[in-house]
């Protein structure tokens, strides 16, 4: 692994994973830009940077090629790398401010304390009474054993795979996962009885991600959804609170939503299975992947379903065996996003052959031999990095196209035109429609 895409896998940092395979007489430039601090407004839209929770620091410092954000709200400082997330953050404020409003009430707390007598007495009637269970446990204690089943399954699937890594390393991905310097999430596998579907329920209800990784949403949202489940709480006691339905960042479609919010995370997990086996991706690397807590149940299906918009393209594994190694929500949306543009151009523009990965970086070839690179970074500006990557020469092709879903600076299109790049940027969809 060269050291600029080793790089690419540290901190928060994304790199432009891709190749520029310049001829030799048209040598980069190493006259670089000084490392960019942008107004805000350079990187995002303007209802990103300022509403009635929160603001957004100013200048914008760039760490790699994203921008880190930070929000100033009413319940504490966030801070995030790229634009993705922080169309995420910015959104689910509404969301804690809903859920702080409620935990205030004494109904809700009424509700915590009856939860707290109840998970004894619950596990008891699941099996006593199964008619009265439902998801929590309605569907019936068949459905609920099959799950639990489900789980033993992949618990000694996993326990396998760990034997085979100690007595076969190689059997491994030969990219080892790097340090985040995000809060890892908690593994939402296993909740056979249902706790989730009243997170689902709550999330669905302030439209939010019920897998979210913000440390002040998930509390919040855990307390409600106990409250909900084992103390009676109802949750359209929200109604009102949340003036208008937020919306995911642009990678969640409706299909993801309604997805996350409607089915059970052990079901979900077999439909991304069935998906994966569907386009001819099984076995060990779809296990690792789904075992990677970085691509929560809703981050895992938007890496799926934009697989699915790639029909019948060759190397969607390489997608998958690059998902096992990333680290961060951050790279976890940028991958994300990056099959989705490299996906809109097979769609719209020019049918792809095959595509492949560099980090989170996806690289697409036409049947007629043309390049297309999709990256999805807030700010391609021209540093030693990009130089360092102008000067491989891996990707050579009569025609190269880079898809850029944020802003390029000037220099950094000048150099890539030079290079004979045909070069894309401001790709990336509005989060607010």
């Amino acid at each position: 692994m060269n050291r600029f895409v080793a790089r690419l896998l540290i901190g928060a940092s994304l790199g432009l994973a891709f190749s520029l395979g310049m001829p030799a007489r048209a040598q980069p430039s190493m006259r670089y830009e000084l490392a960019p601090q942008l107004a805000g407004k350079d990187l995002v839209l303007a209802s990103l940077l300022a509403g009635p929770l929160h603001t957004v620091a100013e200048p914008v410092k760039m760490d790699g090629f994203l921008g880190r954000f930070e929000i100033d709200s009413e319940f504490g400082k966030f801070r995030v790398a790229g634009a993705n997330v922080l169309a995420v953050r910015v959104r689910e404020l509404v969301a804690i401010k809903a859920l702080s409003e409620v935990d205030r009430s004494a109904a809700f707390q009424e509700a915590l304390v009856r939860s707290a007598q109840v998970p004894a007495q619950f596990l008891s009637n699941a099996f006593t009474d199964p008619s009265a269970t439902v998801e929590n446990v309605a569907m019936g204690v068949g459905t609920v054993l099959g799950r639990v089943g489900r789980l033993a399954s992949t618990g000694a699937r996993a326990v396998g795979d760990a034997a085979s890594d100690t007595v076969a390393p190689g059997t491994r991905p030969s990219v080892s996962p790097q340090a985040s310097d995000e809060p890892l999430p908690p593994s939402f596998t296993g909740d056979p009885f249902g706790f989730n579907k009243a997170r689902r329920e709550w999330a669905k209800e302030l439209g939010i991600d019920p897998y979210t990784t913000n440390p002040v949403l998930r509390v919040l949202l855990d307390e409600a959804a106990r409250a909900t489940f084992a103390g009676n709480f109802a949750v359209n006691t929200t109604i009102g609170l949340v003036v208008a339905p937020l919306q995911y960042a642009a990678s969640f479609d409706t299909v993801v939503r309604d997805s996350v919010w409607n089915t059970p995370v052990i079901d979900l997990v077999a439909q991304n299975e069935q998906k994966l086996r569907a386009m001819g991706i099984a076995g060990r690397p779809v296990r690792d992947f789904f075992r990677n807590r970085w691509f929560t149940p809703s981050l895992q299906t938007a890496l799926v379903v934009a697989l699915e918009q790639l029909p019948d393209v060759r190397g969607r594994e390489s997608v998958i065996e690059s998902a096992i190694t990333i680290q961060g929500e951050a790279r976890a949306r940028s991958l994300i996003g990056a099959v989705l543009l490299i996906a809109e151009h097979h769609r719209a523009v020019t049918p792809l052959a095959k595509i492949r990965t560099s980090g989170v970086v996806v690289i697409g070839n036409t049947s007629g031999a043309d390049l297309v690179v999709a990256a999805d970074v807030d700010y391609l500006w021209w540093n030693a990095d990009a130089a360092e990557f102008a000067r491989r020469a891996d990707l050579k092709a009569k025609r190269r196209m880079l898809l850029v879903a944020g802003v390029a600076s000037a220099q950094a299109a000048k150099e890539l035109e030079r290079a004979r790049w045909e070069v894309r940027s401001g790709l990336r969809p509005d989060p607010s429609k």
